[in-house]
């Protein structure tokens, strides 16, 4: 017997470049998120946990088919483009490129009619990757969590997994790998079926977030920025809104939050979830027809925000509302528990364009593969044998003298980063003994031990020579530019990843973390007429491309 649930409740220098870390050595020679609490339901077929890259791996099964959707695919077919064909009768469009959707996540009956809206937008579209970004109801956990299994099955069939997305994301530390966190789960898996239907082909990103920490989410978001900004991807948040109020009182908290997204405001959302939270659910309507505090509450606030910071990484955007009901509008039952669902686009006023090839002026793909098969033949024979192994390069390019930092990354956290600024060595030299450095030099951890080989991935940065920056503000491009700067005999460093990776947005930001590192704490020094500031672009590359 199939239920579908109409919410969720369970109840010459050496330096250390790299953020974390806020100080520079020298050196002889770097709140909580809504869980809406979920019924406890059936026990859904066990997930899969991958292990291999086998065609035999099996996929991650379904966790609520049969609860919150039919398991039958026929009926399941069947029910989705009856709810598409509805919404398209009302013939909605929205001009620009399609970046993200917001859609409910409740049983079908309920969610399914509204979350409808938003999916008629994607026919005849040419996305390729979608990422699903939900919210968890059973499990607290700091980072966001990954699936890196083959595929996603549902009643439909199986959707394959980027495995190469999730990994390259993995790495950067604004995620985890955690396949556990997806068990039970239900607000990721309901929108799946509705995208096996409006999507030809498309392979799935999915993305489970637990708690809404500001700094974790501009993370996420500047990490999904830089690593899929073309327009194949589309990225879905998945929410519901108000829980258990009356009619009147869910109505205009669900306002708020509507009226927040499509101002574009995530600060504002973020502020008003806090008032909700604090408010021990003592809400009522004011005489201006507001909430009193004036609040709302989404269970998705994650996945909102996320999508939000996301877009100003893009730019200029517009969203809108498609349709906004709730529980009491779809049953006929105002008098009971109302649950909120509402389903929105957003569209970039400018379209993305496909990414171009970079300009590798100084390095090829040969030479990249070169240098990565060398830090990590020389991580071994150290780590294992002691052993500084000696090369002789037949590549030309990689005996010419080069400035490098070699990152090593374990489970995407950074493990120890090293580099110098300077070409004082070949880059192979350069590149063997900075893997050296990094493993066992970078004082901020402890040494890498062999055993932990297999768990590192190994990332090299090769820099420019340094170009002396008159005009910060227009001359400093965030993702492009490294920055160096000294003032009063102290420098700070940061590669041109550190921001992107920090979710830092503006310049001023950025150098006023720069002060920070090099243990400059006023805001603003590099604005002093005695700081020297510089930039230098970096071609960064990774054992997970």
């Amino acid at each position: 017997m199939e239920r579908f649930d109409r919410k969720t409740r369970p109840k010459p220098v050496r330096l250390r470049a790299c953020w974390p870390s806020i100080s520079i050595v020298l050196a002889a020679g770097l709140l909580a998120a809504p869980s809406c609490q979920q019924k406890e339901t059936r026990q859904a077929p066990p997930a899969a946990t991958p292990k291999n890259e086998s065609p035999a791996e099996p996929a991650f099964m379904p966790q609520v088919a049969g609860q919150f959707y039919p398991a039958s695919a026929p009926e399941l077919r069947k029910m989705i483009q009856g709810y598409l064909a509805q919404a398209r009768e009302k013939n909605q469009t929205l001009a620009g490129d399609l970046l993200g959707l917001i859609v409910p996540h409740a049983g079908y009956p309920y969610s399914g009619p509204v979350a409808a809206h938003a999916f008629a937008l994607l026919s005849e579209s040419k996305i390729r990757r979608v990422v699903v970004l939900a919210p968890a109801h059973r499990r607290a956990y700091p980072v966001p969590a990954l699936l890196d299994a083959r595929a996603y099955r549902t009643p439909l069939g199986e959707i394959p997994i980027d495995r190469e997305a999730v990994r390259q994301l993995a790495a950067t530390g604004a995620a985890r790998i955690d396949a556990s966190a997806f068990a039970q789960e239900h607000a990721l898996e309901v929108e799946l079926p509705f995208l096996q239907v409006t999507l030809a082909d498309f392979r799935l990103l999915p993305i489970m977030i637990s708690r809404a920490n500001p700094a974790a989410i501009k993370k996420l978001a500047a990490a999904l920025h830089r690593l899929f900004p073309a327009p194949d991807t589309l990225f879905v948040a998945s929410t519901d809104l108000s829980h258990d109020f009356l009619y009147p009182v869910a109505q205009a908290m669900d306002q708020n939050a509507l009226r927040l997204i499509s101002e574009l405001n995530p600060e504002g959302l973020l502020a008003a979830y806090q008032r909700f939270a604090q408010s021990e659910k003592k809400i009522r309507l004011g005489q201006n027809g507001r909430p009193e505090p004036d609040c709302a509450q989404l269970c998705g606030l994650g996945p909102v925000l996320t999508l939000l910071y996301l877009q100003r990484h893009f730019g200029a955007a517009q969203v809108k509302v498609l349709d906004a009901r709730n529980s009491g509008d779809i049953s006929g039952d105002r008098k009971g528990r109302i649950v909120g669902y509402a389903a929105l686009a957003m569209a970039l006023a400018a379209d993305r364009k496909k990414p171009t090839a970079a300009k590798e002026d100084f390095l090829g793909r040969d030479e990249k593969q070169a240098l990565l098969r060398l830090a990590r033949t020389t991580l071994t024979a150290y780590l294992e044998k002691g052993e500084r192994k000696d090369f002789s390069p037949r590549l030309p390019k990689l005996n010419q003298p080069g400035a490098a930092f070699v990152t090593l990354k374990k489970d995407g956290q950074l493990r120890g980063c090293i580099g110098y600024l300077e070409p004082v060595s070949p880059l192979w030299q350069m590149i063997r003994d900075r893997a050296i450095d990094a493993a066992v030099h970078d004082s901020r951890f402890r040494p890498v031990k062999k055993h932990e080989l297999s768990q590192l991935s190994i990332e090299i940065s090769v820099l420019s020579p340094r170009v002396s920056v008159k005009n910060p503000l227009t001359e400093i491009v965030i993702g492009r530019d490294g920055v160096w700067l000294e003032l009063n005999g102290r420098r700070g460093v940061f590669l041109p990843q550190v921001p992107v990776e920090q979710g830092w947005q503006t310049v001023e930001e950025y150098l006023d973390h720069l002060c920070r590192k090099a243990h400059v704490p006023q805001p603003g020094c590099w604005r002093a007429d005695e700081a020297q500031l510089m930039r230098f672009s970096a071609l960064v590359f990774s054992e997970l491309e």
